[in-house]
């Protein structure tokens, strides 16, 4: 009997929560959000997903995807804002394979998350770190079917005159295949070419803030006149780079400052 209680009292939170954002659509309960969180009910948690969802939307402009609600993926992120030390939210929507968004939110009160900005052009969003003043998102374009292509990587942004601003971006799992003859009509038709970027990037809490980058880069060759398998393709060479990237406060970006060769390999004729 507790527990039906429980329920028809969320679903009326819920109800209550959808008339009001129609006036306040730049507001999420924090009540709403928790229950989201907590729940272990599917489909109590599928509705509550529905509203924080239709609400971001709203409040970012981005009413024409309340069609595919349902079809949204949603991520929460929390954070003490460095500055202001405020609780702040942020929500990654995945909205389609080729389209994100992130909207930030800051705690108003104990009841309340209030809509502060938005950060639009993304990807899906794999994942999402606070550092310090900066965002890093990581992100993915996966075009394997029909493009042969898929990008893994890291952008950083920067609030800054209220918006945030992209100041760095690279590939840490990065692989694209295709034909040669694409780019060089003199190649031979059954000549496929596969470059592969492997990375880690480690990011040191210095004055100034420094992002330490290092990256392997492959590439292949095969000769098919079809979609090669991957056995298929041989080694042509292979480098590791170590690069070192430093805060600029002045530029307002990051300025490569360091880039040295570690390892460098040639096939063996």
């Amino acid at each position: 009997m507790k527990k039906i209680i429980c329920i028809l009292s969320l679903l009326l939170l819920i109800n209550i929560f959808t008339l009001a954002f129609r006036s306040y659509s730049n507001i999420i309960p924090i009540g709403i959000v928790d229950s989201y969180l907590n729940s272990e009910n599917v489909y109590e948690k599928q509705q509550l997903k529905k509203q924080i969802i239709t609400s971001i939307l709203n409040a970012t402009g981005y009413d024409k995807w309340l069609e595919y609600v349902d079809y949204i993926d949603m991520k929460i992120y929390k954070n003490i804002n460095d500055s202001d030390k405020k609780e702040e939210i942020l929500f990654a929507l995945n909205l389609s394979k080729d389209s994100a968004l992130i909207a930030i939110y800051e705690k108003l009160n104990n009841t309340t998350y209030l809509y502060k900005n938005k950060i639009t052009n993304l990807v899906p969003v794999k994942n999402v770190t606070f550092l310090n003043n900066f965002l890093a998102i990581e992100q993915v374009i996966d075009e394997r079917f029909g493009a042969f292509f898929i990008d893994n990587f890291i952008q950083i942004y920067l609030y800054d005159d209220n918006v945030y601003k992209s100041v760095f971006k690279q590939s840490v799992d990065y692989e694209e295949i295709y034909k040669a003859i694409w780019v060089d009509k003199n190649a031979p038709d059954n000549l496929w070419n596969k470059t592969k970027i492997v990375a880690s990037i480690d990011y040191l809490d210095e004055d100034p803030f420094k992002i330490l980058y290092i990256v392997t880069t492959s590439r292949y060759k095969a000769e098919s006149a079809s979609f090669p398998k991957d056995e298929n393709f041989k080694k042509e060479s292979e480098k590791t780079e170590k690069h070192l990237y430093v805060w600029d406060q002045q530029r307002k970006s990051f300025v490569l400052k360091e880039k040295t060769d570690i390892k460098k390999e040639q096939p063996k004729i």
